[in-house]
């Protein structure tokens, strides 16, 4: 081996020395590249240190400023006061902007010198108008007394930090580079020595091979003797059988455990009578029963006519191999035994293991499936989604644990599993993956067994709950004549009850859509101190009743705090925390509410002036079903879930929330949320001649098609393609109108409408639900099908009243007197309550209980408005959708949807759409139809405030 390493030595030193030469390449430029890094840190630090300069010179001119006003009191010792202050702001955010990657300074630092700065600011303004106000002596006594100098000195300490930070920098930066530059040069001597050392040791290798070939010559004479002695090392029996048949021994290990000549001599030369190729290996398997043991006999031709024969003893070998046997045989009854699905495979795919369970899945046994991959078994891609994620586990390690992945077995029944992958290394080095899936299907047929129970006992009773409730708030509101002393305490208390039946059915759907999550949230930019305020107000009557008032404690001046809510959500969040305060505060007490920002956070506090929360209860306050004492509901009711709701609410808001609490002393809920930064200035970019019109469409190939289509049709358009994308365009420009694909990827199509719906800049916004087929099969011109239906709202019981008004004024023109609604609805209770709701309107209302009474209705009139009703009786109210567009002007829809989960509702209804296959040009015109007769929305007028 010495001999042949020595041969290649020419080629390796001349390899060493090019690689070498291209290493002192590779080190010249990166000295290079350290060398600019290095200026660009130091312009970086140049321009830090300029920074800070330029605002303390501003700082000292506004004290200097106003310190010579102090003494003069004439005017134009304040010009450098008033350009200081012109110029501080922007070599403050400069400054910021410079460090914003820096380690040093810290934002405690920032902090510091905001603080320091507004405290400048505003002893130099006091100082000033003291001037003004008293004189020079009680000005000048002022001056002393402001503490503006140790101010500007505490100013000059913290700037000279950052700029002292900065010189450091710069040091330590040219001394880096100096550092780079001699480790270049002192690599460079050292490898071009390095170079012409392995030059040399190339040519004397060159030299030296020459003598390696004497050395093979000797080493050659000694062969015969080193091969003898390696025969004798060897554990294995060797034989020479020759050409006559003759066994002798080459080597014997073991000693007497070896079998000899005499009888092995029968196997051998049985093997040798084997046909077929002569060159070839033969071996077998040979128990000497007269020693008891095992031996594994190969024999080998040597090409020359002779024979070599070796015999191993594998007597513990194959006591291991029965006993792994054995193993295998108890793994698989213990993995067969198991419910659960379980299998093995390896980094190449192949499964190594299998229980019956997992073969059940296609209809197989384990033996069809071990030894093979999924696309080489029958109805292996059925096994596809089980096998994702072993990649990312061979690269990152740990485990995979997925709570709930779908799959459909080979009898086309749907199963749901809980999936655990986890990789073990073998010796060998080589990666396996275990995998363990629980069938959870049954568990999640009893759980949709219970969604549809919720969902029918919700439909069940919010629907004569509404009628209930607004026929209560009809009665109460004087729609049939004046109420006597007598009966109105009566309705009072069934108008209050009902409302507080409404509400505890909220509460208990909430409580287990929020474990299922399943609860709607509608996210949007909103004003925290807006919607605090708006919550105060709305729970003053509450608080009335309890002889409880409110108090706000806000801070001073402007509070600039707005985050991504759900104002319906936050409302309920206030509203559980207001009125338990409320509750929990005795008579003539009061809540106070106050709220402040923290740097990214915004804090609001409910502080009650109750007996504060027991210690042992504290533990167990957000838990469902939550109550101090069992006397604790009958005292102040409730159901214990409003807690429980709030903080799910709250977090599902990205938000915290917790308490304080001390006995005797009341208690404070706070929540904590992340506030939105500050949103860029609209573009002031010119509005088009043409109306424009907003398209909000995922599939980027369909919005583009329908553009160009309302554009041939003198509109101009904009494309979204998320629900986040389209709220920035209606913020950015003065939009016409909306088409709102069905199937928005971030959110759902119907909490963006009724997102929109909720604000008041966007109530009376044309939007027209468009849903857009391309064909894009080979087959197929490409051309844009689809159909389109305006909406003016969507809204699911329990459903008020008043919503409902104001929805139906918002579909109407400004003169709606005998305008012709149509109104499909299967509950002829709610078809009363509404017709007596809309008739101070003095409009014609058309009543329908099924689909063909509709379509009938829709043959014979044309109508202004419809209201449908999703839930029918002979079918599905979407239905008309089609027909309703076909009408002749058609109307804008109001859709009412009476189930518990309006996106299911929401999805069926928006996919009625499908069966509208109207070309682009068709579709564009049955748009512009919409929007020329779109209602532009109605005041409120008295009698029907009254209603």
């Amino acid at each position: 081996m010495p001999a042949r390493l020595a041969i290649r030595w020419h080629p390796l030193a001349f390899s060493c020395a090019f690689i070498l030469l291209a290493a002192l390449g590779w080190q010249s430029k990166r000295t290079q590249e350290a060398v600019l890094a290095t200026n660009q840190s130091v312009s970086q630090s140049l321009e830090v240190i300029t920074a800070a300069q330029a605002m303390l010179s501003s700082l000292q001119d506004i004290e200097t400023g106003s310190r010579g006003f102090v003494l003069t009191g004439e005017r134009e010792y304040l010009e450098p006061y008033e350009a200081g202050l012109r110029q501080l702001e922007a070599h403050r955010r400069g400054l910021q902007t410079l460090l914003a990657d820096r380690q040093y300074p810290d934002l405690r630092w920032f902090t510091q010198l905001d603080t320091h700065i507004a405290d400048l600011v505003v002893i130099a303004a006091d100082n000033i108008q003291t001037r003004r106000d008293v004189g020079l002596q009680d000005a000048a006594d002022h001056v002393k007394e402001a503490g503006g100098k140790q101010i500007m000195d505490r100013l000059r300490v913290l700037l000279g930090a950052v700029q002292l930070h900065e010189r450091r920098q710069l040091s330590m930066a040219n001394r880096a580079v100096s550092h780079t530059v001699e480790h270049s040069r002192r690599l460079a001597i050292i490898g071009s020595l390095m170079v012409a050392a392995l030059f040399f040791a190339a040519l004397w290798a060159i030299r030296h091979n020459l003598r390696i070939r004497q050395v093979l010559m000797a080493a050659a004479r000694a062969g015969e003797a080193r091969l003898a002695a390696l025969l004798q090392a060897v554990p294995d029996n060797l034989y020479a059988i020759d050409r006559q048949r003759q066994v002798t021994y080459l080597s014997q290990a073991n000693g007497n455990r070896a079998p000899g000549p005499g009888a092995i001599e029968p196997l051998l030369l049985s093997l040798l009578e084997e046909t077929g190729d002569p060159l070839q290996l033969r071996q077998t398997t040979w128990c000497d029963t007269s020693r008891r043991r095992t031996f594994e006999v190969r024999l080998v031709p040597t090409g020359l006519g002779d024979h070599l024969a070796i015999a191993r003893d594998v007597t513990e070998l194959q006591r291991s191999r029965d006993t792994l046997e054995d193993q295998k045989v108890f793994l698989r009854r213990v993995v067969d035994s198991d419910e659960n699905l379980i299998f093995v495979r390896d980094q190449t795919g192949h499964f190594l293991l299998c229980n019956n369970a997992f073969a059940a899945l296609l209809d197989s046994r384990p033996q069809a499936i071990e030894g093979r991959r999924a696309e080489d078994i029958a109805g292996g891609q059925l096994l596809l989604p089980l096998l994702q994620g072993e990649a990312e586990l061979l690269r990152n390690g740990g485990e995979l644990h997925i709570a709930e992945l779908g799959i459909t077995d080979a009898h086309g029944e749907e199963r749901w599993l809980q999936v655990d992958k986890r990789p073990m290394t073998m010796s060998n080095g080589t990666c396996l993956f275990v995998t363990v899936a629980v069938d959870m299907s049954l568990r999640r047929r009893m759980e949709q067994m219970k969604t549809e129970f919720i969902s029918t006992v919700s439909h069940e009773l919010r629907t004569p709950l509404t009628a209930i409730r607004g026929a209560l708030g009809m009665l109460l509101g004087g729609i049939a004549g004046e109420i006597s002393d007598t009966a109105r305490p009566l309705l009072d208390i069934a108008h209050k009850n009902s409302e507080r039946l409404v509400r505890l059915i909220n509460e208990l759907l909430d409580i287990e859509k929020l474990e299922a999550g399943r609860l709607l949230f509608r996210f949007s930019r909103c004003d925290v101190p807006a919607l605090v305020e708006q919550s105060l107000t709305d729970i003053k009557p509450y608080g009335d009743e309890y002889g409880v008032s409110l108090a706000a404690v806000l801070p001073d001046g402007p509070l600039q705090a707005e985050a991504n809510l759900d104002p319906d959500r936050f409302a309920q969040v206030m509203a559980n925390l207001l009125s338990n305060a409320i509750k929990h505060s005795p008579t003539g007490g009061v809540v106070s509410v106050d709220l402040r920002r923290d740097g990214d956070t915004v804090e609001i506090g409910v502080q009650d002036q109750g007996e504060g929360i027991a210690t042992e209860f504290r533990s167990r306050i957000f838990e469902r079903f939550a109550q101090a004492d069992s006397s604790d509901a009958r005292k102040r009711g409730g159901t214990g879930l409003g807690l429980s709701i709030t903080r799910s609410l709250v977090q599902q808001m990205n938000g915290q929330i917790g308490f304080d609490s001390a006995p005797g002393q009341g208690t404070r809920f706070w929540l904590r949320l992340p506030v939105l930064p500050a949103p860029s200035p609209p573009d002031a970019t010119a509005s088009p001649l043409a109306p424009r019109i907003l398209v909000v469409e995922p599939d980027t190939f369909a919005a583009e098609q329908l553009a160009r289509a309302l554009q041939r049709h003198g509109y101009a358009t904009l494309v979204a393609t998320t629900a986040a994308q389209a709220r920035e365009r209606l913020v950015e420009f003065d939009i016409l109108a909306l088409t709102l694909s069905p199937a928005l990827g971030d959110e759902s199509s119907i909490a963006f409408l009724q997102n929109l719906r909720s604000q008041d800049a966007y109530r009376h916004l044309p939007v027209l639900i468009v849903n857009l087929q391309p064909q894009r099969r080979d087959d197929d011109d490409g051309a844009l099908r689809g159909g389109a239906v305006g909406v003016i709202d969507w809204l699911h019981t329990p459903v008020d009243l008043s919503r409902i008004m104001e929805a139906v004024r918002t579909g109407l023109p400004v003169d709606c007197a005998g305008s012709r609604i149509l109104h499909v609805n299967g509950d002829p209770t709610l078809r009363m309550l509404l017709a007596r709701l809309l008739a101070p309107l003095a409009i014609e209302l058309q009543e329908a209980a099924t689909l063909a009474d509709a379509r009938r209705l829709l043959d014979e009139h044309p109508y202004a408005l419809a209201i449908i009703d999703l839930s029918l009786l002979d079918g599905d109210g979407s239905e008309l959708f089609d027909q309703l567009t076909q009408s002749q002007p058609p109307p804008p829809v109001i859709i009412l949807c009476a189930a518990d989960s309006p996106e299911q509702d929401g999805g069926r209804a928006l996919r009625q759409l499908l069966r509208s296959r109207h070309d682009g040009d068709e579709l564009a015109m049955m748009i512009q139809r919409q929007l020329h007769v779109w209602p532009p929305g109605r005041p409120l007028n008295s009698d029907e405030v009254n209603a």
